[in-house]
């Protein structure tokens, strides 16, 4: 009975632990770093819709003129 409550009880911790940002992802990072890699994958995302924004500017311009 007593190794039943103290296998629940480490349960209960490591799903505690696992209740973060941390959660979403299964590897050793913690939530600053995937924070960070969402942030720089964002940037990057970011970056190419303005590249093909501007592309489409140009090409509108073209078939207008």
């Amino acid at each position: 009975m007593e190794l039943e409550l103290k296998i629940l009880r480490e349960k209960v911790i490591e799903d505690e632990q696992k209740s973060g940002i941390g959660s979403l992802y299964d590897d050793d990072k913690t939530s600053h770093q995937h924070i960070s890699l969402l942030k720089t994958k964002y940037s990057q995302m970011k970056r190419n819709f303005d590249r093909s924004l501007q592309d489409l500017a140009k090409h509108r311009l073209k078939v207008k003129g």
